[in-house]
């Protein structure tokens, strides 16, 4: 029996989605929310909502505390009399929080003696790891004999251990699983427009806004018209970056599709020529692990044109996979426009998901861990 936790249910994120309904093919799984629980149409996994009193006061408080490094503590008593009575409700033989800093609000709430996983996968090995008393639960929690760790790669673990985070179980490096059936290429028509192609969020580590200033040298350098570049996703910069497109005078090159469908992203990567994702670390510290959309675009024989950035070189060698950059170096991420484009499409990259990041060796190996966990 596994519980899951974060503060969104399954289907916000599709990655958290596809591990929860392949593992409740064959286990007792119950998924728990604590800010919201997003229905699904063909929804397959039990998920409730036990909602965390995140708009009071106090916790807007707690939180603006939190924000300028003074405090983090999260236990709340009537919520905590909610988790600990569905967690002796299920009664599980394995709890996983899917972010090791949502984690905390289960584990400041409950104490247990049931094995814990915490998913590392970003935000919590990066920007929060600049708060002493973040790092002081860290220290402790590490500490613990039934707390086990999954990264999604490696630098988020020495992200860990740089700051001194080092946990009693050694848990395991567990990449994001990809669906390569879905993600397969199917037209290897080459036109004479190239189209780079991102598809990420709107937000600061994505770094759409260099795209831009680079997609605008690269078209000046190239002397090419035949370019164009194309935004799938949403998100608080996305004004930001079609004023800036209109402030370059390169609207006729730049095109805004919005936020997607899982077949309409398909579609429109079976279109393109190069996938470009140049992210960078935030202002606040924040970094990704490996983004998805890279995984998915590798399956799909693209070449990737991406940074040195977290886990992206564990995923893309440059040269080889790809080509990467120094982040926000928009002069040379601008030559490598032009250089990537001859390169066609690349076999080898849908091969090297096939054997590391595909779902099928990724579900297995975590079935695997939550029975090593169990049997320990």
């Amino acid at each position: 029996k596994i519980l899951y936790i974060s503060d969104h249910g399954p289907y916000l994120n599709t990655f958290i989605r596809q591990d929860v309904e392949l593992i409740a093919k064959n286990h007792d799984v119950l998924y728990i929310a604590f800010e919201s629980n997003k229905s699904y149409d063909s929804q397959k996994v039990k998920t409730k909502l036990i909602k965390y009193p995140s708009q009071s006061f106090k916790s807007r408080l707690k939180w603006k505390a939190e924000e300028q490094g003074w405090y983090f503590n999260w236990y709340d008593k009537k919520f905590s009399s909610k988790i600990k009575a569905e967690v002796v409700r299920f009664n599980p033989d394995i709890i996983h929080c899917q972010f090791l800093y949502e984690s905390a609000k289960l584990l400041q709430n409950i104490n247990t003696n049931l094995p814990v996983i915490v998913n590392i996968r970003g935000y919590g090995a990066s920007s929060k790891l600049r708060n002493k008393f973040y790092l002081k639960w860290l220290n402790k929690i590490s500490s613990n004999n039934n707390i086990y760790p999954i990264y999604v790669c490696e630098n988020l673990k020495v992200n860990l251990l740089k700051k001194g985070i080092k946990f009693l179980n050694d848990g395991m490096i567990l990449n994001t699983g990809i669906d390569t059936n879905i993600f397969n290429k199917t037209n290897y028509s080459t036109g004479k427009q190239i189209i780079f192609t991102q598809v990420a969020a709107f937000n600061d580590k994505k770094g759409q806004e260099f795209t831009i200033i680079a997609f605008n040298e690269y078209l000046k350098k190239s002397k090419s018209r035949n370019s164009k570049l194309v935004f799938i996703g949403d998100g608080k910069n996305l004004v930001k970056c079609k004023e800036l497109v209109k402030s370059l005078k390169i609207k006729k090159f730049v095109d805004f599709k919005g936020r997607l469908s899982k077949d309409e992203i398909i579609i429109e990567l079976d279109k393109s020529t190069v996938f470009v994702h140049h992210s960078i670390t935030s202002s606040k510290n924040d970094q990704e692990g490996i983004p998805n959309s890279i995984l998915e675009a590798m399956s799909m024989e693209l070449p990737i044109l991406s940074t040195y950035h977290s886990g992206i070189p564990e995923a893309v060698d440059h040269k080889v996979n790809g080509l990467l950059c120094v982040e926000k170096d928009t002069n040379h991420y601008s030559d490598q426009m032009k250089e990537i484009t001859e390169w066609g499409f690349i076999q080898q990259n849908r091969i090297k998901i096939i054997q590391k990041f595909n779902i099928e060796s990724h579900i297995k190996n975590l079935e695997k861990f939550y029975e090593e966990i169990i049997c320990y």
